[in-house]
């Protein structure tokens, strides 16, 4: 028995801001694109899934107690597209050297923490 992918949703007071956020801003993939839902695929089988608040299993709220984390050797790329389209960035690429890797953190639209992590050494035993 395996886990094929992943998508995980959040939930929005303003659906319509964070489809533009992670389509137009992130650049994410559109797959699936309901009145109430969107998905977006981030890599491969991984997908972020956005839902209106009001119709969806879970309701918005305004505590964001989440924080979603992407991978990518790409970190300083991300750090001037993002700057570029004037998202607000609350740390931009720092080395953290307890965690051998670079982290760079903003938000999504409705305050939603998002990070960035680049790997300094090989993770888990991957070649880089």
């Amino acid at each position: 028995m395996k886990i094929d992918g992943t998508i995980t949703f959040f939930y929005y007071n303003d659906l319509a801001a964070a489809a533009k956020f992670y389509g137009d801003v992130m650049g994410f993939e559109p797959v699936i694109d309901v009145e109430f839902a969107k998905v977006y695929k981030v890599y491969n089988d991984v997908h972020v899934g956005l839902v209106d608040g009001k119709e969806g299993y879970i309701k918005a709220m305004e505590d964001k107690p989440v924080m979603l984390s992407y991978f990518s050797d790409d970190i300083d790329e991300w750090h001037r597209l993002l700057v570029e389209k004037e998202v607000e960035i609350e740390q931009p690429p720092t080395e953290q050297p307890y965690l051998k890797m670079r982290t760079m953190l903003f938000r999504d639209p409705e305050g939603y923490l998002i990070e960035i992590l680049q790997w300094l050494v090989k993770p888990y035993g991957k070649t880089q």
